[in-house]
């Protein structure tokens, strides 16, 4: 998916401080003891896989080989149709048309904008939904930035979205989202355990920690760093809990008793290419998010960052990547310090989760900057 917001700054607590300085110690202790990312594979078993896609899939314009994707052994895939107001993916009908005629079961999103109207961007993604081949999956609200919403104003808004979609298309919806922007941005309500989930979590073994009163997963978003065959560039990687035949029930409105979670262990063999810094992003994240902070404190350097990163199981690249944002939103005023202090104080939360974060802030300056352009 696409990541669009972050918090805005906080003094930090004491409870940060000792946090941070525990991070520097551990930086200091670990400059020199660098370690690799674990490489990891698919689960076994017969989960259908597939990818979801958007604008940034089409680097530099170029089509998705849809028969490659297909024969890679992907079963599935969801492809943006619109968001806030005002914008339709332009290869939303192109790709849901080509992805259909290869075999694969279609699926849409929306990526929502709170600060405009719920019941106005329901009808907009109903709209768009009139070429989507059919059969296809459920439509998703795509739940990722408050925009200044309170976990009150955003459930109401929520609710609002999902019944009116509900509405107009005559499905139920599936909701995505990711574990920390639940916990916070929506105070973790249950009030939703009625819609399928779809999660992401960016690490290797299957997240067993469901926000909001979910008891399970219906799509698992694994990785948004496949190399996916077919895909110019990376995609995000998908698993559905269930078996082909409660997938081809799924599209047909059953409301499937899927069980609890994935089950199943490594296997390299299913792999399309997801990252191989999985296994680390699943690990706590306090000490990298302490590190952060001390970078942000002027405590230490990026360079300091990167090694700790890197010491964290993270590979160079994915560790020059979270100090490139670190900087990046640093030199812009956007680093979310009031969510790292958070997951600093809590402590239970994953790499992944960080990234997912980061990646948020990052687009929302760009989104910032973008607007101001366009104005002046």
């Amino acid at each position: 998916m696409e990541f669009l917001w972050g918090k805005s700054a906080a003094a930090p607590t004491r409870r940060t401080v000792a946090v941070v300085m525990t991070a520097v110690v551990t930086v200091i202790a670990l400059v020199a003891g660098l370690t690799n990312a674990s490489r990891v594979g698919a689960f076994e078993g017969d989960y259908p896989t597939g990818p979801d896609v958007a604008s940034w899939q089409h680097v530099g314009g170029a089509a998705i080989d849809w028969s490659q994707v297909k024969y890679a052994g992907n079963n599935f895939a969801f492809v943006k149709a619109t968001e806030g107001l005002g914008y339709v993916n332009p290869y939303f009908i192109a790709d849901s048309k080509q992805a259909a005629a290869n075999g694969l079961i279609v699926g849409s999103y929306h990526y929502a904008r709170p600060s405009q109207s719920a019941t106005l961007q329901a009808k907009e993604y109903a709209a768009a939904l009139v070429a989507q081949p059919q059969p296809s999956l459920p439509p998703v609200l795509d739940l990722e930035v408050d925009e200044g919403l309170s976990p009150s104003q955003l459930t109401a808004w929520t609710q609002e979205f999902l019944t009116e979609l509900q509405t107009l298309t005559g499905r139920k919806p599936i909701v995505y989202t990711y574990r920390y922007f639940w916990q916070h941005n929506m105070a973790n309500t249950t009030s939703f355990t009625n819609y399928p989930l779809w999660l992401a979590a960016y690490q290797e073994t299957v997240p067993t920690d469901i926000p909001g009163g979910w008891n399970y997963m219906t799509f698992w978003q694994q990785s948004d760093k496949a190399k996916i065959p077919g895909i110019v560039g990376v995609a995000d990687f998908n698993y559905f809990n269930g078996s082909p035949s409660q997938l081809d029930d799924f599209v047909a409105g059953l409301d499937l008793p899927l069980g609890t979670l994935i089950e199943g262990t490594i296997s390299p063999d299913r792999v399309i290419g997801t990252a191989m810094e999985l296994k680390a992003f699943g690990e706590n994240n306090r000490e990298l998010v302490g590190a952060i902070l001390a970078v942000a404190a002027g405590v230490i350097g990026i360079g300091a960052l990167v090694t700790f990163a890197r010491s964290q199981g993270l590979d160079l690249g994915p560790a020059n990547a979270i100090a490139d944002l670190v900087q990046s939103l640093l030199a812009s005023g956007n680093l979310p310090i009031g969510d790292l202090q958070t997951m600093a104080a809590e402590g239970d939360f994953t790499i992944g989760d960080l990234m997912i974060l980061l990646q948020n802030a990052q687009k929302l300056a760009t989104e910032v900057e973008r607007a101001k352009a366009a104005l002046d």
